[in-house]
């Protein structure tokens, strides 16, 4: 019979506003690519094989460029729901140290008949 392995380091997770009890953490770090994020692709349905893909620059200052790479993605037990696009200080202590701004970028919750009211909620790290 195989074991289940348990987080026995006691990982606190807080934000403002969320209240419930995290089951399951997930910190992601990818690469950010410096740079792509700055031009608009302009390629187009008529170009040929081999055809070079024209680029402009973005007209907007700051965007594509303000991703750090870091996500947390959590699931929880509780009632509460997080208004996405809400920000404020993640602080994330046991497992895996996190204190930084995050931003909520989802969030759902799911009732079912015999289980507990479950969430989930996403947040791009500073």
């Amino acid at each position: 019979m195989a074991s289940t392995p348990h987080d026995g380091s006691g990982t606190v997770v807080t934000f403002p506003g969320f209240t419930g009890t995290v089951t399951g953490l997930t910190y992601n770090q990818s690469e950010i690519a410096t740079g792509s994020g700055d031009a608009i692709n302009l390629g187009h349905l008529g170009q040929t094989t081999g055809e070079k893909i024209l680029t402009m620059q973005r007209p907007l200052k700051g965007s594509g460029s303000n991703d750090t790479g870091k996500t947390v993605s959590m699931e929880f037990i509780g009632t509460g729901i997080l208004s996405g696009g809400s920000s404020g200080t993640l602080v994330i202590t046991g497992g895996v140290s996190i204190n930084a701004a995050a931003t909520v970028v989802s969030s759902s919750l799911t009732l079912a008949v015999n289980e507990p009211i479950k969430g989930t909620a996403e947040f791009r790290v500073a």
